[in-house]
Order: structure tokens, then C-alpha cells, then sequence
């Protein structure tokens, strides 16, 4: 089940919970043996060896969840689960004592081998969280939510810099693959003005994304590319004014490949966070500004 984006809000019909940044798993306990997925439908379950001791749940049960690698503060670490993703089948038993994973399940979908979809979401609630209680190892973890107050668990994961909190209808079934308005993820969405450096070029559309900085501790640098949320009226007047522009060598170093500008054009961008390295993270084109900046 998916969630469409929404903004925060309070409703005694609603749990809201933290939306935790790792990566989605279903698990498949069945006869002592553990089956995972995720939504490419890729096997995990040789991934995560530290989750083997899954397989000795009651068999038939089906699990939704999220592996995160949790910091010393509680918050996931985003950057050590990308690192566990992309290791190596050789490299995953050291991975995993470098980075091990937390399973923070948020649904049940079958116990005993039976369907639980068409019960709401408070009832799965309850039954998980027996689930998770049976459990002797804290490397399987519930979902905290609270019903009612998405304000102010948004304000407070905010203030966190946690990614963001989702609600969910209490009422609601579970419905596979769909994304409805049952689920909301709800994040946190900063703005900056970024300085045009150059784009990628796309020989259908005149450019891919476009390459930007902006002031990063005092200093002008590279945060990256964006290329969702142009339109096409947008896309028109950029290529025109890229075209106008084109120049040999960008003002500085980006560390990507791309074709130049001149400095003078500038846009609003939209993104959740920045990553160590100070690049945007899922930025987002918002408008095309004035050439100088007050």
C-alpha cells in the first residue's frame, strides 16, 4: 500500500507516525523460513542476515515494515542504508556488523495464514503489536503512532530533521500496490534560490535537468541537479535563455559532466534536505526568477 503526499493536519480519525527513511519490506514467515522483498520485488532477505531470526516467528504471518539503520539519537541514517543496499554478496556479512538494520514493522497483513486486509487499521494495529511483543529480539520494532495530533508529531520530527510523519485512517484496509488518500505522507519541504551552472543536455527536449548551486557555509557551490517540476511553458523559456547563455567553462567546479552558462539566471527550488556534502535532496523546480537578485 502507497501514500499520497498531504499536508499536516489533526483528525481523531487518523494515526500518524514517523515516516522512517530506510528501505520498504515485506517479509513472508512461513515454516521457519523468512521470505523478504521490496518494492522491485528484489530479495532482501539474504541482505539483512542480522534479520534471520524472523523465520522463527508463527509461521503464516506477512509483515509491512521499514530497515533502518538507527543513530545514536534515534534518527535513521539514510547514507549507511544505501551503503547496505549496495554491497556486494561478499561484503554483506561485514556490512552488517558495520551497519546493522532494525525492522520497523507498521502493518500485518496475514497471520496464521490468514488474510487480514479487509480489517481496518486499527485492528491489524492491535494484532501487530502482539506480534512484535512475542519477540525476544529488538532488531523487530512497532511503529509508534499517535491518534488524533499529526500537528504536532509533525512539528516535532520536524525539529528532529526526521524525514517526515504519515496518517493513516484508522478504518482503513489495506490495499496492495494502490495509492489512495487512506495514507498521507506528510514531509517537510525547505526552498532555496539556486544559481543556474549549465544543464544536461536531451537531444527531444533541449535539457534533462538543469545543474545549480547556492551558499553553502558562506560559500557558493554545486548542490546538485533538478529536473522535476518544469513545465513545459517553463522548459520553453529556460531553453531559450540556456541557449542565449552558453559558455565554455562553468563558474566552478560541479564534478558532473554538462554544458555551460554564463552566471545570471536563477530559480526557486524545493527540497527536503541536504545531504552531508550540502546537495539538495529530491529537489523540486519551482519558478524561474528575475536574472539579478535583490
Amino acid at each position: 500500500m502507497l501514500a499520497q503526499s498531504g499536508r499536516p493536519f489533526d483528525s481523531p480519525q487518523h494515526l500518524f507516525e514517523v515516516k522512517w527513511d530506510g528501505v520498504r519490506a515485506v517479509s513472508y514467515i512461513e515454516g521457519g523460513r523468512l521470505r523478504m522483498h521490496g518494492r522491485r520485488r528484489r530479495d532482501l532477505a539474504t541482505r539483512y542476515p542480522e534479520l534471520d531470526f524472523l523465520a522463527g516467528l508463527p509461521s503464516g504471518l506477512v509483515l509491512d515494515g521499514e530497515l533502518v539503520v538507527l543513530q545514536p539519537d534515534g534518527s535513521a541514517d539514510f547514507r549507511a542504508v544505501l551503503a547496505r543496499e549496495n554491497a556486494g554478496a561478499a561484503g554483506v556479512a561485514a556490512a552488517a556488523r558495520r551497519h546493522p538494520v532494525v525492522y520497523i514493522v507498521f502493518d500485518l497483513l496475514y497471520e496464521h495464514g490468514e488474510p487480514l486486509l479487509e480489517l481496518p487499521l486499527r485492528e491489524r494495529r492491535a494484532r501487530l503489536t502482539q506480534v512484535v511483543a512475542s519477540s525476544p529480539s529488538p532488531r523487530l520494532s512497532l511503529s509508534e503512532g499517535v491518534e488524533g495530533h499529526g500537528l504536532s508529531l509533525f512539528a516535532a520530527v520536524r525539529e528532529r530533521g526526521i524525514e517526515g510523519i504519515v496518517g493513516k485512517r484508522l478504518d482503513s484496509p489495506y490495499r496492495p500496490g494502490e495509492r489512495g488518500d487512506a495514507w498521507l505522507k506528510i514531509k517537510p519541504v525547505h526552498s532555496v534560490h539556486c544559481l543556474i551552472l549549465g544543464y544536461e543536455p536531451d537531444a527531444a527536449r533541449g535539457f534533462k535537468s538543469l545543474i545549480i548551486a547556492s551558499d553553502l557555509d558562506g560559500a557558493l557551490r554545486c548542490v546538485g541537479k533538478v529536473g522535476s517540476g518544469i513545465g513545459e511553458v517553463e522548459r520553453n523559456e529556460l531553453r531559450r535563455l540556456l541557449a542565449a547563455r552558453r559558455c565554455e567553462r562553468p563558474l566552478l567546479d560541479t564534478g558532473v559532466n554538462g554544458v555551460w552558462v554564463t552566471p545570471g539566471l536563477y530559480c526557486t527550488v524545493n527540497y527536503l534536505e541536504r545531504t552531508p556534502s550540502g546537495a539538495l535532496r529530491a529537489p523540486v523546480f519551482v519558478a524561474l526568477l528575475p536574472e539579478v537578485l535583490a
